[in-house]
């Protein structure tokens, strides 16, 4: 290649990479702003730190895949969907000084989440559900409380089994629903440090074929079970977990014969109102339901009808 043919490639290398260097910081930036809101703003918005959005609804509306909407200290009385690939996040030293306060009397959840959207360091109040998790959507909720709703405080609906569809929680606090604290179709949930409580129903309901793990959380003074699993093609596990004066068992895990499995370890059941686990057979064929649950280094006292219960046919 000759002196000039090479200068004239130099060049030309140069030219692509100092255009793809300006166009680079547009890109990035399009797909990673952040959204303000703030209940006192007044005057002309833009979503801006000097100009935010007076409610949620607008920051979501104007949010793209990727951006952050930033709440400011307030009581957002709406209710909200988050979109796809979107955060909401609100006061990180408090999360009650950031409240989503729902329609108790609407059929709408407080909030919704669509897949791969997030919330953070807030409290949702009221809503037929606190939090409902859209079909086939992953999400994310770190340091939230959620109380008040008239059914469940968090319902997520099915998914697949996949981590790209995963429902993680951790530091959740959901309290006083009409029904359960946490109710979950068929779909993996991770619920890590979570604390469940005051709920009428059952703490936490797993429907057949829920994969799921659980630690570190508490599920006490609940109006049914703390913890109802259907085992039947389910793949559940979990550790260092408390289950403790809640109105019916500490833990119930109910069988109809499908395969599954569900282990509970190093777990307390205390106080509670009928078995620290009772294991329930829903037909003849759940009858050997014990041979798909594994108990390990589990400690239970003040249980009114025992520690573990014999397998209790229901049929």
């Amino acid at each position: 290649m000759s002196s000039q043919m090479l200068f004239r490639v130099k060049i030309g290398l140069v030219s692509v990479i100092l255009v793809s260097l300006a166009i680079l910081p547009a890109i990035v930036s399009g797909h990673s702003r952040t959204i303000h809101v703030d209940i006192d703003a007044s005057g002309e918005e833009d979503g801006s730190f000097e100009r935010p959005y007076s409610s949620i609804s607008e920051g979501l509306d104007a949010a793209d895949d990727g951006d952050e909407v930033y709440v400011h200290d307030g009581k957002y009385r709406e209710n909200i969907v988050i979109p796809k690939g979107v955060s909401v996040k609100g006061n990180e030293k408090d999360r009650d000084r950031v409240v989503i306060d729902g329609d108790r009397d609407d059929d709408e959840p407080t909030v919704g989440m669509k897949n791969r959207s997030s919330m953070s360091f807030l409290t949702v109040e009221d809503g037929r559900y606190g939090i409902l998790v859209r079909k086939d959507a992953k999400a994310k909720l770190y340091r939230v409380t959620v109380r008040g709703a008239r059914e469940d405080g968090i319902h997520s609906e099915s998914a697949s089994h996949e981590t790209s569809r995963r429902l993680y929680a951790e530091d959740v606090e959901v309290k006083d629903s009409g029904r359960a604290g946490i109710f979950s179709e068929n779909r993996y949930v991770v619920l890590v440090g979570c604390y469940v409580h005051g709920n009428a129903g059952d703490g936490i309901d797993f429907l057949p074929g829920t994969k799921a793990w659980i630690e570190d959380t508490r599920s006490n003074g609940n109006g049914g079970s703390g913890w109802k699993v259907v085992v039947d093609g389910s793949d559940i596990w979990s550790k260092n977990n408390q289950f403790r004066d809640n109105g019916h068992e500490g833990i119930l895990a109910e069988g109809y014969g499908s395969a599954g499995k569900f282990g509970v370890k190093k777990s307390k059941t205390v106080g509670n109102d009928r078995f620290g686990i009772a294991l329930v057979a829903g037909n003849a064929a759940g009858n050997d339901m014990w041979k798909s649950v594994f108990l390990e280094k589990n400690s239970a006292w003040d249980n009114r009808s025992g520690a573990v219960s014999a397998v209790i046919r229901t049929y």
